[in-house]
């Protein structure tokens, strides 16, 4: 079984990445909106805070996506279907994809 974490920095493509993780049978995947903090604290304090008047709420928005798959291939797939979708997942900043391979509590009862 695989851990699987997608951080969604461009939230435009939300819809794609949702359709891409139906497609590849990557079900109960659970969804959780935050704040992207890369420039968060610089931006709120009141000294700094007439530089970023124009800065778009969109921009600090994150997505973070997570599942667990029975198969790695899944997790190919689904790859494999952004990038026929036309995401340019490789040179453009719109999303990290990270694995690792976890085992149930569960087995072991």
């Amino acid at each position: 079984m695989y851990f699987l974490y997608i951080r969604v920095i461009s939230t435009e493509y939300k819809e794609d990445i949702l359709l891409a993780l139906e497609s590849s049978e990557i079900y109960r995947a659970s969804l959780v909106e935050g704040v992207n903090l890369d420039n968060a604290i610089t931006r709120d304090l009141e000294l700094f805070k007439g530089f970023f008047e124009n800065v778009d709420n969109e921009e600090k928005k994150v997505l973070i996506i997570n599942a667990l798959v029975d198969k790695k291939e899944k997790i190919k797939d689904f790859v494999s279907i952004l990038k026929e979708s036309g995401l340019d997942i490789e040179n453009e900043d719109i999303l990290r994809i990270l694995t690792w391979e976890v085992e149930s509590l569960s087995d072991y009862l």
